[in-house]
């Protein structure tokens, strides 16, 4: 019975493992190079909202927290406030979709919709504190918009990728 439980927890930390990874690798590499915009979809966002979705918020917040590392280990030049931000996303979205609202779709675009404005706000925060003489309304209409809009366009899918599978296969492990 142990073994099958720690058996299961490593394939699931792995699976998980693999799928930031190459989110974080996606997001970071590939999409800079393949989208004309400057500003990329924060795919690491719409992870760790469906993961909180289909799991529970304990899952969400380590997912978060690990996820944050890696795009900051990745992406930045040094580590920044990514890791509390992912993990505060994971665990409350996992709070409210187990105490507040559905499992499902409808509910995930809600959650994705909380959390792009405060993404846009914490972006802000970061142009304000990297670059002081960017204009709002510049930054607004070049990177926080473009970046909401993207984000919102690109979380559809990773629900499919994330949320719907895990979803299903909790629904089975609940009839057996």
């Amino acid at each position: 019975m142990i073994r099958a439980i720690r058996s299961a927890h490593l394939w699931r930390a792995l699976r998980y493992t693999l799928l930031f990874l190459f989110l974080v690798m996606t997001e970071t590499v590939l999409l800079p190079r393949v989208v004309p915009d400057p500003v990329v979809p924060d795919l690491i966002l719409c992870a760790v909202i469906a993961v909180g979705m289909a799991e529970d918020e304990k899952t969400a917040g380590i997912c978060g927290v690990c996820a944050g590392f890696l795009i900051d280990a990745v992406g930045t030049v040094g580590l920044s406030l990514s890791p509390l931000y992912y993990m505060l996303c994971g665990y409350v979205t996992g709070v409210f979709a187990r105490t507040l609202l559905n499992r499902n779709f409808p509910s995930y675009l809600v959650y994705m919709l909380a959390a792009c404005v405060t993404r846009a706000g914490y972006t802000l925060l970061l142009i304000q504190f990297d670059q002081a003489d960017c204009p709002l309304d510049l930054a607004f209409a070049e990177i926080l918009a473009p970046e909401f809009l993207w984000t919102m366009l690109a979380s559809p899918l990773l629900y499919l990728i994330v949320a719907l599978p895990l979803a299903k296969r909790n629904r089975r492990e609940l009839k057996n």
